[in-house]
Parts: structure tokens; sequence; C-alpha cells
């Protein structure tokens, strides 16, 4: 099993609980699609056909794959595709060729969740993340659709296993969503949102009401994604140098953190109580801070400036609101402070930090000092509650 302990490091005394500690069926609430390279180029619109997104390679004297798009940065995709790999300055250069099929085949999909361990999917995008920076909102529209149709096929292949979340995009937030309905139509478990709406907007205003109480009706969860957000600063892509690349890897929670804040402090939640968010690849060791000082300083201000809010902030959050994480030691030592009901653990598969296809070993580590009613609600029943899944039955 490759080192996967990270800075927190490990002891014998880990090893020795990991022994005690059995496999059980796990649920993966956050892995992701290795989009095929033809995707937009056989698909899309023809209006679009010249300008649709592809993958190419050694783009612009750069040695690998990047997905290009008209208006954005080339996206280098080789770590979507690097489970199970030694991710290094030679891995960036190689091409679809390294790329596991279960990216896109739903065979090889089921084939390598077996070997995990895993029952079942929550299926994201990859190089659809960069796709949220399209300025021009039918040509948004268009990509997106061309992705959940496409989504919708592979899941079809293993219903009770694979669960889709589309791609919604909210330039009009009418045709918006009429695609979160039809992704309902097409059997999707959810749509995937802006983390962050663009300059100047927030989640807040009450131009998204009529999204949010779609999403409440259908019962279908908004997931906010690391490197969906709106805003210049969120996008992915290009070559920053590498400090930059660590400022904003370190940061990036901050946008989902700030969208969440709108959605409780501009009383959405409190208006739609059906509605269900979910913090995606963000990690979970930040959530009870943050909370804290919410609730704190809900109660410290709240007779000079009112606001109709009933609840606290963390009263929220634990009705509506669910977090994703891979791998955060710190996270399972604090979860407690806002309850195990909230969080789902993931693989990320395929991507670079995917703990396939040792996430049974790696569960039994990371999870060693959690009860066993909160690791079975952590890795399993949390995502079938929130999206539907059959729990199996004990052997």
């Amino acid at each position: 099993m490759p080192d996967q302990a990270g800075p927190f490091g490990r002891s014998d005394e880990d090893g020795d609980k990991e022994k005690t500690m059995g496999t059980f069926p796990i649920m993966d609430a956050d892995a992701h699609m290795c989009e095929p390279p033809n995707l937009w180029t056989e698909r899309i619109d023809q209006r679009f056909r010249g300008r649709a997104p592809r993958i190419v390679r050694d783009f612009n004297g750069r040695k690998g794959a990047f997905f290009v798009c008209e208006g954005l940065p080339p996206f280098p995709v080789s770590g979507a595709f690097a489970a199970g790999q030694t991710f290094d300055k030679k891995f960036l250069e190689s091409g679809l060729e390294s790329a596991p099929a279960g990216g896109w085949d739903p065979a090889a999909r089921l084939k390598d969740m077996d070997l995990d361990g895993v029952v079942a999917q929550i299926l994201y995008t990859t190089v659809g993340f960069s796709l949220f920076g399209i300025q021009e909102a039918e040509f948004q529209e268009a990509c997106f659709s061309v992705y959940n149709d496409w989504l919708a096929e592979f899941c079809k292949y293993a219903p009770s296993r694979l669960g889709g979340l589309g791609l919604i995009s909210l330039f009009d937030v009418e045709r918006g969503t009429h695609e979160l309905e039809r992704c309902k139509k097409l059997g999707l478990k959810g749509g995937m949102i802006w983390a962050t709406p663009p300059e100047g907007d927030h989640y807040g205003a009450r131009q998204y009401d009529r999204l949010w109480a779609a999403a409440q009706e259908l019962e279908m969860p908004l997931s906010l994604h690391i490197l969906t957000g709106a805003r210049r600063s969120g996008r992915i892509g290009g070559a920053p140098d590498p400090a930059h690349m660590y400022v904003l890897v370190t940061t990036r929670p901050q946008e989902v953190q700030t969208s969440l804040m709108q959605f409780i402090f501009y009383g959405v939640l409190e208006r739609f109580p059906g509605l269900k968010l979910v913090s995606a690849e963000n990690d979970i060791s930040w959530v009870p801070p943050v909370f804290e000082r919410a609730d704190r300083y809900y109660y410290a201000y709240q007779k000079a400036y009112e606001i109709s809010l009933p609840m606290k902030p963390s009263d929220y959050f634990r009705r509506q609101v669910y977090a994703t994480f891979i791998e955060d030691p710190l996270g399972l030592k604090v979860y407690r402070y806002i309850g195990a009901d909230n969080f789902m653990w993931s693989t990320d598969y395929p991507h670079r930090a995917a703990t396939w296809p040792h996430s049974q070993e790696v569960l039994a580590r990371d999870f060693a000092e959690v009860p066993e009613a909160d690791r079975v609600k952590l890795a399993r029943d949390n995502m079938a509650k929130l999206y539907g899944f059959e729990i199996p039955p004990t052997q």
C-alpha cells in the first residue's frame, strides 16, 4: 500500500488498530468521470461545433494532454487519472493512454469499485469544472447539456450503484431551473452550481429563489465543488507559478464557506427548509470553528443588526448542509462538535488524491478512533440517505 499518511504520520499502534477493524460496504460521495476526448466535438449543438471543447496533446509547446476551450486557460488533465500512480513531473506529461477505463466505461468502473469495496458512487465531472468559467450563457448551457446527457447514459448502466450530478448553468436562472428539472427526469441525483456566483452577485439574491424552490421540490441536492467558482480567483487551468498554485489550493475552501454563509444569513435555508447543499472536496475540519464563529456573532449582533433567523447558523448546517472529504485526519478529530450526520467520505477516484485501490485500508487507518456508529454514517449511511441509495444488507 502506498504511503497515505500525509503530514500527520502514522505509528505502529495505528497499524495494530487497522487489523482489529473489519471492512464493510462503503459508499463514495465524491468520485469523478474522465470524459472521453470527443464528447463535445461529436455531441454539441451544430452551431457550436467549431468551438467545441476538446482534449489536445502537447498544447502550445507544453507536453501532456490538455482540455481546451475558447476563452479559458488550458487545463492539464493528467491529475484527473492519476489514481494509483506516482504523481510527478513525468506523469504530468502523460496522455489519456494512461487513464483507467473506469473514467468513461461503466463496466470497468464497476470492476474498480468492487476492487475497492465501494458499493455506490456519486459522480462529479472532471474537465467540466473548467466550463464553469465560460462567460457566454448559451455556450455554457450547450456544453453542460451535452455532459448531462452523457452522464445519464453512463449511470443507466447500473443505477443502483452510480449516481450522477448534472451541471447547471445559472446565467439565466429560469433556464437553469429547467435544466435541473430535465436532469431529474434523466435519472440524475442532483446538480452542480457555481461554488461562488459572479462578482457583484450573491446567493442570497431573490433571483435564485426559483432554483432553490425547484431543488427542494425535486429533492435534488445542489453541490458546490472546489474549482467551480464563477469569480476569476477560483478558476482552474493555466500555468501558475508553483507558489501561486499552493496559495490557491490552500485557500479554495474559503469560496464555499462564503457561499454557505450567504445561504444562511440571507435566509435562503430558512425560506427553503427542504433545500440540501453539499460542500464538495473542501475537507471538513474547518466546519466546527467557522460555525462556532458564526453562532457567536449571530448572538452578539442580533439585537443591533436584526435578521429573521429563528435558528442559529450551525443548526441550519445540521439540517441542510453536507460536506465531503477524502483524507482529513483533523476533521475526524473535531467533527463531533457538529455531529456525524452531515459529513460524507469519498475516494476522489480516479484523480490524483484518490485512495483507490486501497480505500478499505485507508478507511481502517483513518477511522481507527471513530466510533463504529459514526464510521458507518460517514462512510456510507449519510450518502445513502441524501441521494436515495439502498444500504446493502449486513452479511
